[in-house]
């Protein structure tokens, strides 16, 4: 849900997308597709299952709040129409940064 809402603000916060843009569209839901494939591999580890909703919760919001926050200034302010936009490399990037180290440690600490 969060990654439709994610490539929704994406692909509304431009005039117009080309099909070269589609590894930014990958990279901008990349975050929770891992984090999605990561979750199906902690059925039985409960307690890191919750640290895994509490990440993704907290990237979600962060990152929606940030695609909607560029978003709403892309529309508002036209001088913000021509400034190299990087929030959607940027955030997603962080929140694969953040997602890696997490990941990992569930990963040794489960032994999946």
């Amino acid at each position: 849900m969060v990654a439709l809402l994610t490539l929704t603000l994406a692909l509304t916060s431009v005039p117009r997308w080309r099909a070269s843009d589609a590894p930014f569209l990958l990279l901008a839901v990349s975050p929770y597709l891992a984090l999605g494939a990561l979750s199906t591999r902690l059925r039985y580890a409960q307690g890191w299952a919750w640290v895994l909703l509490g990440l993704t919760a907290a990237l979600s919001f962060a990152g929606v709040g940030c695609f909607a926050l560029d978003s709403w200034t892309f529309h508002t302010m036209e001088d913000y129409r021509m400034v190299q936009r990087f929030t959607v490399i940027v955030v997603p990037m962080l929140q694969l940064l953040l997602t890696a180290p997490v990941a990992l440690i569930v990963l040794l600490r489960t032994r999946l």
